[in-house]
């Protein structure tokens, strides 16, 4: 069975631990126990492809402050695919994954998105249950990026599990197409 490192990035508090408890356990993890994740948190999730091979997806759920970055720069080194997460209510997050965390993963990893790595990745907005429809602005923004870097884009509420659904079988699809 193949084993697939996955990095999850982003600033910090746009959701990525809410998200990764929920898609690795199905359920909000309690808000009262949540603590931004320091440094790294590490997590697994078993995956039948589309082709119906069994994988496990290594996670790699980042800590979003910029100070442990020294640290966490080698721990990027390795994946093969990744969720770049920003929180929908504060835009700052969207840009700073294309001003920071895209430079640090083509700084310290075998990806370019130069090249080919935008297809290994997924632009989620998070914390869609914040806002009121329709998302245009939001996604206006989102495609602006996808364009740029060739992204696939999905928009989720890790609290509601609006968009998770999707979001999981486009992710499985990317992780089929670079396990190998």
């Amino acid at each position: 069975m193949a084993i697939i490192k996955a990095v999850i990035l982003g600033d910090t508090e746009c959701g990525k631990t809410s998200f990764t408890k929920r898609w690795t356990t199905g359920s909000f993890p309690d808000p009262e126990m949540l603590k931004t994740t320091v440094g790294a948190a590490f997590d697994t999730k078993r995956l039948e492809l589309p082709s119906g091979k069994q994988t496990t997806l290594s996670l790699w759920d980042f800590g979003g402050q910029t100070r442990f970055i020294e640290t966490l720069q080698s721990m990027i080194r390795g994946a093969r695919v990744g969720l770049l997460f920003f929180d929908v209510s504060k835009i700052s997050t969207l840009d700073s994954l294309f001003g920071y965390w895209v430079p640090r993963i083509e700084k310290n990893s075998r990806l370019s998105f130069d090249d080919d790595a935008g297809e290994r990745f997924i632009l989620v907005g998070n914390k869609i249950d914040l806002l009121t429809p329709p998302f245009d602005n939001v996604e206006a923004e989102m495609d602006r990026y996808a364009e740029e870097y060739g992204l696939e884009t999905q928009l989720i509420s890790a609290k509601t599990g609006i968009g998770i659904e999707s979001l999981d079988y486009k992710f499985t699809q990317i992780i089929e197409q670079f396990t190998e």
